[in-house]
């Protein structure tokens, strides 16, 4: 068992993030904008479990999710590859509960792609081969499945990122994009630029219906065509394929609306529940263009990350493993894979300016933590490249700067001290003097 993940929970006192005028960020997005007011946060740790020499219930394996309900409690999704494990965690870092069993019954687990905890408690399972919403009780039990549905949309499609309201039983999604290839035919299913909002009533189906509409980066697309092969695929993606392309980011605000943004631009939106006007909260930095020079250095990462995952194994299993036809016929498939991937990359399009905004996360009082991209615009593409072959986290790269905004988007600083992803969760106000939490994982090098 790999025991390389640790889980680290400091407490986070915005209130005594000290600011002071002027002075320089360092790499940070290009051009740092003077005024960018320095914070230095303090960081104390609350608790730690998990680790490369953790035992017994510590000992995870891949945490796929974390996230804390209303009360603290922090829930662990740990992955094995056949199972899924959630484990409940206190406020002390003690164990409350662990659960989770794989089947087709009710309260068992088929294939879960999402986590997220439930303000009162327990945990909503977004489970894909179930096409339901599981919802479990904060010592795991199983309370009822609902099966879920998005507005417009097909029933291959599944949820991209998932959050969970502050306040009662909503989520907020969006959308993954699809691709497939059977009986001949290839399939693609671009997915939308929209912020669906869900609803966990008593109702034995959940309709994700739209809530935010972000801005479309690149035309919508659904195509069904003949293939003679899998690298048909990638023709039918055509001028989809895309390099700087601005990601949709969001995180939830308190009073059931959310922060996101949406463009190449510094441009937060914060869209109420109430339907009243979203407002923006922007800043000084103007995003780079994107020249032919970075177009081409675009062009040669893309491929050399493409090829360097050419592991020529198929299902754990070596080329040379195979019996002589089908080693033949499986180096021929991949080799057109390849063929039809170098096409792609070579007539792919890009945005013209380079995005600022990397990340967004939100804490349970409305704070905005926004993560900007570091200096050198490959990140973005190392990042692309690596979600394209089911890594969302990408590679780390130069993590940028995180800028905090107050709930109505007020700009309060930019941490000096702060150079790394923005953390997975946070967690609410505590009755300890650890006032807020926020949690993110590592891996120790040994």
């Amino acid at each position: 068992m790999i025991r390389g993940d640790e889980i680290r929970v400091p407490c986070v006192a915005f209130v005594t993030l000290l600011a002071a005028c002027g002075g320089e960020t360092g790499a940070a997005s290009a051009p740092p904008p003077e005024e960018d007011r320095p914070l230095e946060a303090g960081f104390e740790e609350v608790y730690r479990i998990g680790g490369i020499a953790a035992e017994g219930w510590e000992a995870f394996t891949e945490i796929a999710d974390l996230d804390f309900d209303a009360s603290g409690r922090l829930y662990i999704r740990d992955e094995t590859g056949s199972s899924t494990r959630i484990a409940v965690v206190d406020g002390i870092g003690g164990l409350v509960a662990e659960f989770g069993r794989m089947g087709d019954g009710p309260g068992e687990l088929r294939d879960v792609e999402h986590m997220v905890a439930r303000p009162g408690g327990g945990v909503v399972i977004v489970d894909d081969r179930h096409r339901a919403y599981l919802l479990f009780g904060p010592e795991g039990s199983f309370e009822r499945a609902i099966r879920f549905a998005i507005e417009g949309a097909s029933e291959t499609a599944s949820a991209e990122t998932v959050r969970s309201a502050r306040e009662g039983e909503t989520l907020f999604l969006t959308r993954s994009p699809a691709a497939s290839f059977s009986g001949g035919e290839v399939s693609v299913e671009t997915g939308d630029r929209t912020i669906y909002r869900v609803s966990l009533d008593e109702a034995d189906e959940a309709v994700a219906g739209p809530f935010a509409e972000g801005w479309e980066a690149r035309p919508e697309r659904e195509v069904t065509m003949e293939a003679a092969d899998p690298s048909d695929m990638f023709g039918a993606l055509g001028d989809a394929f895309a390099g700087f392309v601005p990601g949709l980011v969001f995180d939830v605000l308190p009073g059931g609306g959310v922060a996101y943004s949406d463009s190449s631009a510094y441009a937060i939106k914060m869209q109420s529940a109430s339907g009243a006007p979203e407002r923006v909260a922007s800043r000084p930095l103007r995003p780079e263009p994107v020249t032919e020079p970075l177009r081409e250095r675009a062009r040669a990462r893309m491929v050399e990350a493409m090829e360097s995952s050419a592991t020529g194994e198929v299902n754990g299993r070596s080329l040379d493993d195979l019996p002589p036809a089908l080693r033949a016929e499986v180096a021929a498939m991949l080799e057109e894979m390849m063929a039809g991937m170098r096409d792609a990359v070579a007539n792919a399009g890009f945005m013209p300016e380079v995005p600022i905004v990397r990340d967004l996360r939100t804490t349970w009082e409305g704070m905005i933590w926004v993560q900007r991209w570091g200096s050198d615009p490959l990140d973005q593409i190392d990042a692309q490249v690596a979600t394209a072959r089911g890594n969302p986290e990408g590679e780390p790269g130069a993590a940028g700067w995180i800028d905090v905004l107050t709930p109505e988007g007020e700009y309060v600083g930019t941490g000096r001290s702060m150079r790394l992803p923005c953390p997975t969760r946070s967690g609410p106000e505590a009755s300890s003097p650890s006032s807020k939490r926020m949690s993110s994982t590592s891996r120790p090098s040994s």
